[in-house]
């Protein structure tokens, strides 16, 4: 690696591809090598420095030709503007035989180091001694932090920028002198110092423009401040260490230092140079006495305006090696107060990009791109090499680029060109905590005469949440600063801020925040920004179909749930990290695509800064209080849990003063009588109800043994474990009368893993974990280290695995996008009608996809697939793209999830008809056990895939969706195993699970599908036959057994031989033959041979003909006839046909809830002849047979919604009115006769409510039944 680093030609393509594949060693013994690496691939992209220095030389000898050079021409200008470093190149040419060379040399250095700076003078001169110099002069830019008002010096905490003396009332100056001359050993230096200062002192260069030749005495007796700066060079040939430089060059400055501060002298900054190497720069400046500036070590002052480094001031810097001197690299610790712990540490990387002025737009915006992308490849690449010999960790690190070419393009434009950029490297800025990047670019923009300066800010403080936001500087009027003003309609964050403010350091909420994230979780209170921006990541995919599409402005609203002082849950509106416990909840609305109108959520989430997350008492009330809030409006709850389960501890107050009696104090091995404690502590641990303990006298002491400890602050232990039985039960109750929906992050521990299987269905993040015990726990249980980490007890390869787990996501921001996703398939209430939405799927259209007799993926049958030949897409039942399956890996034979059929969600079953295996991992506590693999037959339920089934029934029946069942089973397995594994009670879930389902299920057998035996009985539709119904293909099978099992029993050889001698011309004539007794016993067995030989030749096809006669028996044409199917359906069209009946049930159901609301005595076979009652009177006789269509019939239920919006009323509704009054009527009526007695209370009562006409009309009602009831 050394070798390598001292080459100067590139590396060889093979060579370069073996450094990188070693850049990517992570383990800390590896971190040398690949460090090393990462440097040797660095150097090798510049250019080799013999190719540079020749480039140079050869670019001064044309300018000195040309003549001329001190007006700069254009030669010179390639060299200033030059993108490729050349600072390790240029001062080899101080020393030059060519004079004008030298003069040409000093001039680019001080124009390519001042380029920020209004260079308004340069002339070159010589010294006594024939030594060239460089004078020039130059004005601060007006956003240069030393132009800053006095006020503000003031205020300013100290400047690690160009020096500023704050103690003047007046202005700074903005003008400043300066000096550049290089030497070619240190005597020189020594000898030449007082002619340096003396230039100096006189004030008087003799510049050519008017306004700097005058700088009289006048000024200078009004401000004191120093304006003036040296830049001496010194040639070392010989190595000697930097702390001996700074020593020798602090003992010049101190030697001159009186004269140096009479000749207003600001900063002399010391550059050494080496062949070959980058300049090594020690600068001593005026405010600090003429000691050395630390920060400025090996950096050129004048390129601190440019990069900014005043803006650093609240931290202290230490500079960082570096392989490419182009990045600025500073370790910074942010600034405490004496005695303070630092916990703010942050790399500040810096860089300058130099280029001519580009003036089209698209060469512009090609070289800003180009350009800013090698630049962070080059800054992360710092970072890699920083953070591999990193010795404390940095957080929120920051990049800074300054493109100081003027470009002309539209600043906007290089918001988005940003944002790709850095959403392609984002997980390696993640990786490097790198939070905030920040680009400065001229800008010349239409109709300004001046270019605008233009800041471009990317943040990323949570993770997931890119901020871009542009600004341009402005001059505030009132206090002429420079600040940020935005750029475009959004008003970023630092809209209004002053530039040369400095970098805050951590507040409460970063610091919050990065220890949640080193745990590997979101922080509580980036969730609620979290789902805002899955929120609007939703509304673009579905603006993406639907142009039209107006997305709201706000998609999330709500307020945190906090628990008063009398313990009742209220909303409160309060800043985040306010909470006091370790657990937050919010109430939320999230306007979604399938809920424009918003739809109410309740969030409740583990704080994990909190006590790492663990449940105590208040954890637990809030908890409940919450859920139960959730419960009472009907609405879903979701539990993001990053938790380390029921919180324990011990009497912090008991155990500092307790006592120990020993056995023998001589010998503490012995083992110890019993703990106790002091009067006098007893006394003060008493008053706080600390301890129970019993008075002894011991050795003639005075002592309280102690029996209990209690404890003065509560949450130690059994108080918490039974608030986690408060939790668990309320979590129980909450999933079977709400949609509950989980979150796991970072790690779910005890009672943490048990609200999640509680509340079912989780989205595991995956590099979380879900465990009872903690590994470590274990290990000393078993006595051995035999679990290495929590992941391989309870990661997504065990939770997924075995189906507590229902998804996973890579992590948290998509977890949320998944939680979201599930829940847009979910009513908002659970009295709310099903969320359908728009499809740009045409209903009518036919299915694409075949199903076949051979092994399939179903996935393709329910979701449609691209068609591996053509590449086109073949659609499958669904929706397309509606399809999102559930619980995938778990009992692979049963595949599960959610879709939409016309825009309307439903649950989704399917039989899986290819072999899988079920891999079963060897469990490290158990040295006897090994992985197994097990192969699963396809279209068998066995008892994974069974209790997968009904548990998806059951999840599907709690949110409200109605179920498609692709029934595709041949039965369940029956071996021992199986049995054993209790593949009955599994089986028996299924139909418990049908058999309470409240929604519409359609069963249906699809083409090359059959349905058999147990399997059919579970699925059957007289299970549950008002909501169930079942369908069969016109190419579908069912029956007890299959064609071939049928045989074996019914149609057994015997059988498929008598058919053979029934049906066969040939046997029937031998059997004839046979049967005429007139052969001979020879003859006879010479035919019964033939006989034989007959039935050995047809027995084969009489088998085909016996099975295909049993599987005729299976057909749908049967089903259909015998009343155990509801249709049959053929597959092209039955995507067609089962939404018209599901919408057409959808409707028909509600209606019927209507009906049965008003009069439960009726019963559901009531309300359906009804319903066709009112349908055909409502039609009339033209239209009213159409019951049985259900287009026709949800069309009608569909226009009496639309009346009933438009009108307040409808036929159906109006009937519906009918029957709740002749209901209330005859209950009255029914009640008055059974209870003749209260007959008069109860018309007294009845006529308090009537009006006074009401009244009349009653009293006359009476009167007319007294004199009807008169005797004639």
């Amino acid at each position: 690696m050394d070798k390598l680093s001292s080459r100067q030609a590139g590396l060889t393509d093979e060579l370069t591809d073996i450094l990188k594949k070693l850049t990517t060693l992570s383990k800390q013994e590896n971190s040398k090598v690949a460090l090393k690496s990462r440097q040797v691939l660095i150097a090798a992209q510049q250019p080799a420095y013999e190719l540079r220095h020749n480039q140079v030389e050869s670019i001064f000898l044309s300018a000195v030709q040309m003549r001329g050079h001190q007006y700069c021409p254009d030669s010179l200008k390639k060299l200033i503007m030059s993108e490729t470093t050349i600072f390790d190149v240029l001062p080899s040419f101080f020393y030059h035989s060519t004079e004008d060379v030298r003069r040409s040399a000093l001039e680019v250095y001080v124009r390519r180091a001042y380029i920020a700076y209004e260079l308004n003078c340069l002339q070159h001169s010589s010294m006594s001694n024939g030594i060239c110099l460089v004078e020039f002069q130059f004005m601060l830019p007006s956003s240069h932090p030393n132009r800053m008002s006095s006020r503000q010096l003031l205020q300013r905490t100290d400047s690690i920028g160009e020096d500023v003396m704050t103690g003047d009332s007046h202005q700074p100056p903005c003008q400043r002198t300066g000096m550049m001359c290089s030497f070619q050993s240190m005597s020189e230096v020594q000898s030449s110092m007082d002619e340096i200062i003396e230039r100096f002192r006189c004030t008087h260069f003799n510049f050519a423009e008017e306004g700097f030749a005058n700088r009289g005495s006048d000024s200078g007796s009004e401000l004191d401040e120093p304006i003036h700066i040296v830049n001496i060079g010194i040639e070392y040939r010989t190595h000697v260490s930097e702390t001996e430089l700074s020593e020798i060059f602090f003992a010049i400055c101190q030697e001159k230092k009186s004269d140096l501060l009479e000749a207003r002298i600001r900063r002399v900054t010391f550059a050494v140079f080496r062949e070959r190497q980058f300049p090594r720069f020690f600068t001593f400046r005026a405010r600090l006495d003429f000691h050395e500036d630390g920060i400025y070590r090996h950096l050129e002052p004048a390129l601190a305006f440019q990069l900014e480094i005043n803006r650093m001031s609240n931290f202290d810097l230490k500079l960082m090696d570096r392989a490419n001197y182009r990045m600025h690299l500073y370790l910074g610790a942010a600034k405490v107060q004496k005695g303070q712990n630092v916990t703010d540490y942050r790399y500040f990387l810096r860089a300058i990009i130099r280029h001519s002025d580009l003036v089209t737009k698209e060469a512009s915006f090609e070289y800003l791109q180009n350009e800013g992308e090698r630049m962070l490849l080059e800054a992360l690449d710092e970072l890699e090499l920083a953070f591999s010999s990193q010795i404390v960790r940095t957080d929120c690190n920051h990049i800074f680029l300054n493109f100081v070419p003027t470009v002309n393009m539209d600043p906007l434009k290089i918001e988005s060109s940003l944002q790709e950029m850095v959403m392609r490297y984002g997980p390696r800025l993640w990786k490097l905590r790198v939070l905030q990047a920040e680009l400065k670019v001229s800008v010349r923009l239409p109709n300004e005469d001046r270019p605008v300066a233009f800041r471009v800010f990317v943040t990323n403080e949570s993770g997931y949440n890119l901020d871009i936001s542009t600004y341009q500087e402005e001059v505030d009027p009132v206090t002429q600063q420079v600040k940020f003003s935005s750029y475009g309609q959004r008003e970023g964050p630092l809209h209004g801020r002053f530039i040369n403010n400095p970098y805050i350091t951590k507040d409460h909420l970063q610091l919050k925040r990065y220890q949640a994230q080193t745990m590997g979780t979101t922080y509580a209170y980036d969730f609620p920004d979290m789902f805002k921006q899955n929120l609007e990541k939703l509304w673009r995919e579905h603006k993406s179909l639907f142009p039209l599409t107006e997305i709201p402005a706000d998609v999330i609203r709500g307020n945190e749930l906090v628990l008063d002082t009398n313990g009742k849950l209220v909303s409160m509106n309060r800043m985040h990290g306010e909470n006091t416990i370790g657990m937050v909840a919010w109430k939320f609305t999230f306007f979604t695509p399938e809920y424009p109108d918003g739809r109410d959520v309740v969030v409740i989430a583990n704080d994990i800064t909190y006590r790492i997350g663990t449940f105590g008492t208040d954890e637990d009330d809030l908890y409940e209080k919450a859920s139960k809030l959730a419960r009472e409006h009907k609405i879903p709850c979701i539990y993001l849990s990053a938790n380390s389960g029921a919180r324990m501890g011990l009497a912090e107050e008991v155990k500092t003063v307790l006592e120990v009696a020993w056995e023998d104090t001589t010998q503490m091995d012995k083992g110890f009588k019993y703990l106790y404690v002091t009067p006098e502590n007893y006394k003060k641990l008493t008053a706080s109800n600390s301890i129970r303990g019993e008075h002894i006298e011991d050795g003639g002491e005075h002592r309280y043994k102690i029996t209990d400890i209690i404890g003065k602050d509560g949450g130690l232990g059994v108080e918490n474990l039974s608030g986690s039985g408060l939790i668990a039960g309320e979590t129980s109750r909450a999933y079977n009368e709400i949609i509950t929906l989980n979150m796991v992050t970072c790690r779910a521990v005890g009672i943490g893993s048990y609200l999640l299987r509680l509340g079912q269905r989780i989205v595991q993040v995956e590099n979380s974990h879900i465990i009872l015990t903690g590994a470590a726990a274990l290990n000393k249980v078993l006595g051995r280290e035999v679990y290495t980490s929590n992941n391989q007890l309870g990661g997504i390869q065990i939770m997924h695995n075995n189906g507590v787990t229902h998804g996973i996501s890579k992590d948290d921001y998509h977890g949320i996008y998944l939680l979201l996703r599930w829940l847009s398939y979910m009513p908002k209430t659970q009295e709310s009608p099903l969320p359908c939405m728009p499809t740009l799927d045409p209903v009518e259209r036919e299915i694409d996809f075949q199903p076949t007799k051979t092994p399939y993926d179903p996935r393709h049958m329910l979701a449609g697939r691209l068609y591996p030949e053509t590449k086109k897409w073949q659609s499958g039942f669904f929706d397309r793209g509606s399809f999102l399956e559930i619980m995938a890996p778990w009992a692979a034979t049963v595949v599960t999830g959610r879709a939409r059929l016309g825009g309307i969600p439903v649950g989704v079953i399917a039989a899986e008809t290819r072999t899988v295996n079920l891999d079963i991992p060897a469990d490290p506590g158990n040295p006897d056990s090994e992985a197994k693999s097990i192969s699963q037959a396809g279209m068998v339920w066995f008892p994974d895939s069974s209790y997968k089934t009904a548990q998806a029934i059951r999840d599907f029946n709690k949110e409200k969706l109605p179920l498609i069942i692709f029934a595709n089973w041949r039965g369940f397995s029956g071996g021992m195993k199986d049995m054993y594994e209790q593949v009955l009670k599994y089986g028996a879930y299924i139909v418990d699970a049908l058999c309470a389902y409240t929604q519409p299920v359609l069963v249906y057998i699809p083409p090359c599908g059959e349905l058999r035996g147990g399997s059919w009985a579970v699925v059957d539709h007289k299970i549950n036959p008002q909501y169930m119904e079942l369908y069969a293909d016109i190419d579908s099978r069912g029956g007890v057994l299959e064609p071939e099992g049928m045989v074996q029993i019914k149609f057994r050889k015997k059988d498929q031989l008598k058919l053979m001698h029934r049906l066969d011309p040939k046997l029937k004539e031998l059997q004839e033959k046979v049967d005429g007794g007139k052969l001979s016993t020879k003859e006879k067995k010479n035919v019964d041979k033939k006989i034989k030989q007959r039935e050995e030749a047809l027995l084969p096809i009489y088998h085909t003909v016996a099975a295909h006669f049993a599987d005729l028996h299976d057909k749908a044409g049967r089903m259909q006839e015998l009343g155990v199917i509801h249709d049959i359906l053929h597959w092209k069209t039955s995507r067609t046909v089962l939404f018209w009946r599901l919408r057409r049930l959808l409707l028909e159901n509600a209606a019927k809830a209507s009906i049965r609301a008003v009069n439960e005595n009726l019963s559901f076979g009531e309300i359906g002849s009804m319903l066709r009652r009112w349908f055909a009177e409502d039609q009339g006789s033209v239209t009213g047979y159409l019951w049985d269509d259900n287009q026709a019939v949800t069309k009608w239920f569909l226009e009496q919604e639309e009346l009933e919006t438009k009108t307040g009323k409808s036929f159906l509704t109006e009937n519906i009115a009918a029957l709740k009054k002749n209901h209330i009527k005859q209950q009255i009526s029914e009640m008055i006769s059974k209870n003749p007695d209260v007959a008069f209370d109860t018309i007294m009562a009845i006529g308090q409510v009537l009006t006074s006409s009401q009244r009349s009309e009653a009293a006359q009602v009476l009167t007319s039944y007294e004199t009807s009831n008169l005797p004639t």
